[in-house]
C-alpha cells in the first residue's frame, strides 16, 4: 500500500484496538500507560520495518512518485529522514485513533468515535480515485502490486495487525478484577452510614 493508504490502515487499527482497550482504559482510569503500549507493539514491530523496507526499496511508489521520482531513495541521509517519518506517521495515525475513541466513547458519543473510518475511508477513496495506476503498479518496475515483493508485505501489516487486535481482545483487554488485599478492608463500623 502507498504512504495514504498505510497512514488510513494504521488510523482504522487505532480506532478498532481503541475499542478493544476502552472497558480496560476506563476502568483502570489510564490511557496512557499499559495499554497504549500493548497497542503500539506492532506498529513497532512490523509496520515501521516494513514502512523502511518500501522507503528504501520501492519509494517511487510508497510516495507517489514525491521526493524521489520513479525509483527508490538512493541518499542515505535523505532515506533515513523518510524511513522516520513513515515510522512516526504509522504511530502517530494509530494513536489518533485511539484518542478519537476515548475521548468520544467516553462521553457516550459511539457514532462519533467510529468517525476515524470514515476519515480513513475518504483518504483511501480520493487515494485510488486520484492515481489508481500509482496504487496497482509499482513505480519504477512496471509490475502489478500483486507481482512484487511490495504487495506481499503489504499484506503482512494488514494481516499482522488485525490478528494483534484479536490477541489483545482475547488476552490482554479484559477488564481486571479488582483485587482484595488481606488486612486492607475497612471495617464495618465505619463503613455504614454515618448518623
Amino acid at each position: 500500500m502507498t504512504l495514504p493508504l498505510f497512514l488510513a490502515l494504521h488510523l482504522v487499527y487505532g480506532t478498532v484496538i481503541g475499542q478493544v482497550f476502552f472497558p480496560r482504559m476506563r476502568a483502570e482510569g489510564e490511557v496512557l500507560g499499559p495499554p497504549l503500549l500493548w497497542m503500539l507493539v506492532p506498529v513497532a514491530v512490523i509496520s515501521a520495518p516494513v514502512a523502511s523496507v518500501l522507503t528504501r526499496w520501492s519509494s517511487g511508489w510508497f510516495f507517489h512518485g514525491l521526493f524521489v521520482g520513479e525509483l527508490s531513495a538512493s541518499y542515505e541521509r535523505f532515506h533515513f529522514g523518510l524511513i522516520l517519518a513513515a515510522a512516526l506517521g504509522a504511530g502517530v495515525a494509530t494513536i489518533a485513533g485511539v484518542l478519537n475513541v476515548v475521548i468520544w466513547a467516553s462521553r457516550e458519543r459511539p457514532a462519533l468515535a467510529r468517525s476515524a473510518f470514515y476519515v480513513a475511508g475518504l483518504i483511501a477513496m480520493l487515494t485510488i480515485a486520484l492515481d489508481i495506476r500509482g496504487v496497482f503498479v509499482v513505480r519504477g518496475t512496471g509490475r502489478w502490486l500483486w507481482l512484487h515483493p511490495a504487495g506481499l508485505l503489504s499484506v503482512a501489516v494488514v494481516v499482522v495487525l488485525f490478528a494483534w487486535v484479536g490477541i489483545c481482545r482475547a488476552r490482554l483487554a479484559a477488564v481486571p478484577e479488582p483485587q482484595q488485599v488481606p488486612g486492607m478492608g475497612v471495617p464495618k463500623s465505619v463503613a455504614g452510614p454515618l448518623t
